[in-house]
């Protein structure tokens, strides 16, 4: 009996929904493959999963999400201080639209990571 030369030595295991699971075998079949191992095998070995500019945008927005986080710690004490006494209307505006912002940068962070 004849070894099986094309027989992998391990084996990935990836969790899905069944969602996720139709959506990859339509891509599969689209792109011609008849698996969707193959398909994935493929995918992998064309490219790196993150390429150079996608790192760079990730530790910019990273970089940019903790200075927006270092502002909004700013304007919480300042807030804090004006609660305390004095007033400032646009203190709890500018914490609102810091949170906002720091939203906006997380849902580009997880888009990007997808």
């Amino acid at each position: 009996m004849k070894p099986n030369l094309n027989r992998t030595q391990t084996r990935l295991s990836v969790r899905s929904s069944r969602d996720e699971l139709q959506r990859w075998n339509s891509s599969a079949r689209s792109a011609g493959y008849k698996t969707l191992a193959n398909y994935f095998r493929s995918l992998m070995n064309s490219a790196p999963m993150l390429q150079a500019d996608k790192i760079s945008l990730l530790t910019e927005l990273k970089t940019t999400r903790e200075e927006v986080s270092r502002i909004g710690n700013n304007l919480n004490q300042i807030a804090h201080r004006l609660n305390s006494g004095q007033s400032f209307n646009d203190t709890q505006n500018n914490m609102k639209q810091c949170l906002k912002i720091l939203s906006d940068i997380d849902s580009i962070i997880a888009t990007i990571r997808r």
